[in-house]
């Protein structure tokens, strides 16, 4: 168990490779275990007992080999993926924990990525940016696949802290070392292109939009929205507005129309397709992309006449029949009627 930050009895018989759960249990009766009730994995061993386990020069009968380490490893891994299909439903929590223990142990151990790959995809989907990485090594480079996704998920998270230069150079240290598979390699280029587009280096971002782009990847609708953006900034608002009508929910063309609409200075319909991406997000449960559209749709509706959207919301009748002259969000006198206006329900 030294292994792992925490785990609980059935993470602990399968890491160890136990048939029955009786000896992870009595394990997690000694004194020198810790237990947080609450948490996702109830148990630990104090860094310490972890370190001292893992260092410890031992010449007993019964010590444990490199090799039985990277199989003590493996097992665990294994565990926790099978763990993290057979979670109940999306869980942000769960998969943050679950990307920091499988992250450590395939870059500690040098394992393959297995179920980091879908993970790390669900993780970058939702546009949170939790940290991740786990506690720096000292290695001076990138020597294996882990290495490199340890690294370019750690650039993702930063990159809100960091210079947008310093993101371009880590993430290029990444496509670089060609260590990632083709679909998570066009997620360190997709992003390096973000990064250049926001230091003002559009021929760079549009050279790596495009590349994402042909790659017809999962990240390929969003390079296309990229493009469209590139446009949008060039001035050439015909093509990023064609653009746009032909990204669908993928390449989020409601946000890319408010985009579009606002620089222009119809307000009102760039709030309106903000509203529509942000709905479209919450239908599709993309919790970041719900709050960047509702955020952007802030932005617009601040720059439009609030009287005018108060009487939208709000139907005034007088017990006449009359309509008032303008519809405000106070009393007004009615054309027909002396009486006071009786607002309804509201549309």
């Amino acid at each position: 168990m030294s292994l792992l930050d925490a785990f609980d009895v059935p993470l602990a018989t399968r890491a160890a490779g136990l048939a029955h759960e009786g000896p992870a249990q009595r394990l997690t009766e000694r004194p020198f275990v810790r237990e947080t009730p609450f948490g996702l994995w109830p148990f630990q061993l104090h860094g310490l007992i972890r370190s001292a386990v893992r260092n410890a020069e031992d010449t007993t009968d019964d010590r444990w080999t490199d090799g039985d380490w990277q199989q003590a490893a493996r097992r665990a891994f294994t565990a926790l993926g099978e763990q993290h299909q057979a979670a109940p439903g999306p869980d942000r929590l769960l998969l943050i924990a679950f990307l920091r223990q499988g992250l450590r142990l395939a870059r500690d151990h040098r394992l393959d990525l297995g179920w980091l790959t879908p993970a790390a995809w669900t993780y970058v989907g939702d546009s949170v940016w939790e940290p991740l990485a786990p506690p720096d090594t000292g290695s001076a480079g990138l020597d294996t696949a882990a290495d490199a996704l340890v690294e370019l998920l750690s650039a993702l998270a930063r990159r809100q802290h960091q210079h947008r230069s310093r993101t371009v150079a880590r993430l290029t240290t990444v496509i670089d070392s060609h260590l990632l598979p083709d679909d998570l390699h066009h997620m360190a280029l997709y992003y390096r292109a973000k990064a250049h587009r926001d230091l003002g280096d559009s021929p760079a971002s549009r050279a790596g939009m495009q590349a994402v782009a042909d790659g017809q990847g999962r990240l390929a609708p969003a390079a296309r929205r990229g493009l469209a953006h590139l446009a949008r900034m060039a001035g050439d608002f015909p093509t990023a507005l064609a653009t746009a009508h032909t990204l669908g929910w993928e390449g989020r063309h409601h946000r890319v129309e408010g985009d579009i609409w606002w620089p222009h200075g119809a307000m009102d319909r760039a709030a309106a397709a903000y509203a529509a991406a942000r709905d479209e997000a919450e239908h599709h449960g993309v919790t970041g992309e719900r709050g960047n559209s509702q955020a952007h749709r802030a932005f617009a509706l601040a720059f439009t006449d609030p009287a005018v959207r108060q009487g939208r919301r709000l139907n005034v009748r007088c017990p006449s029949g009359g309509r008032t002259p303008a519809v405000r969000p106070r009393a007004v006198p009615c054309e027909n009627s002396a009486e006071s206006p009786q607002p309804t329900a509201r549309n």
